[in-house]
């Protein structure tokens, strides 16, 4: 009987292994990971890169930002299914589609979802893209969305992923950082795993007197300085954004105002 019963239980945990076994290979395949196959289409899509600079005007990084083909239109555009792409599509398009090294001491920020950022394969690709354009530094930035919840699990692989990355010497912006109260409880547990925020100047502009920011663009960099993380600010369109720039000593600051996303492909020259 004894032996019948370790029998079941034996092989129930056979099969309970063998559906998580399964289980995680399907989410795998699903989620953003490094595999050699990429999406149909894939040629459609390239990024561009727009110039970021230092106070002092001389330029500091890149950011690649991701475009897609639209026959109709005849343009390249921000892709609306930006969110399905993989990591191993990023580096497809990455490799044809680089940053010519004129700037050595730059870095090259390369957004990513929070999908991406949590992947199990996140460390294989920051070791690929650091060797890819060494001698840049890397900075990875992502958005938290202030309407989805970050379950357990999902918190416990961006903490461990963005400690990770400060091993790496990868610096982790969190970029669309918003003024209102509700998001910055959101995000304030991740503050001292980050290295940066990036401040877009489109949510921190008022249109009328009767509006009230929780948090608006000089709170941000306190809080920021609390968090020992450093601030950048985008978005930049005018004068009057570098001026804001200067008021709050922001290292890197970007926008139209300072360069527009440029092709460069084929430019990679190590």
């Amino acid at each position: 009987m004894l032996i019948e019963v370790l029998i079941i239980i034996a092989l129930i945990f056979f099969i309970a292994c063998a559906i998580a076994i399964m289980v995680s290979y399907i989410w795998a395949r699903r989620q953003n990971g490094i595999f050699p196959k990429t999406m149909d289409g894939i040629d459609q899509y390239r990024f561009d890169f727009q110039k970021i600079v230092d106070k002092d005007g001389h330029v500091s990084g890149y950011e690649a930002l991701l475009r897609k083909y639209d026959a109709a239109d005849a343009k390249w555009s921000l892709p609306e299914d930006i969110a399905k792409f993989t990591l191993c599509e990023i580096i497809y398009l990455l490799n044809k589609s680089s940053i010519e090294n004129k700037y050595p001491d730059a870095f090259l920020a390369i957004n990513i979802s929070l999908t991406q950022l949590v992947d199990p394969r996140y460390v294989y690709f920051i070791d690929w893209l650091t060797g890819e354009i060494y001698p840049m530094n890397v900075h990875i930035e992502f958005q938290i969305d202030p309407t989805k919840t970050i379950g357990p699990v999902m918190h416990s692989r961006l903490t461990r992923n963005l400690r990770l990355s400060k091993k790496m010497g990868v610096k982790v912006i969190l970029e669309q950082v918003s003024p209102d109260m509700n998001y910055y409880k959101k995000v304030k547990k991740y503050m001292k795993m980050l290295s940066g925020v990036k401040i877009p100047l489109s949510k921190f502009q008022k249109s009328g007197d009767s509006e009230w920011f929780y948090h608006n663009t000089g709170d941000w960099v306190r809080l920021s300085k609390d968090s020992n993380v450093t601030v950048d600010l985008t978005e930049i369109e005018a004068i009057e954004g570098v001026e804001l720039a200067d008021l709050f000593y922001v290292g890197n600051r970007q926008g139209y105002f300072i360069g527009k996303p440029e092709c460069l492909e084929n430019t990679l020259k190590h």
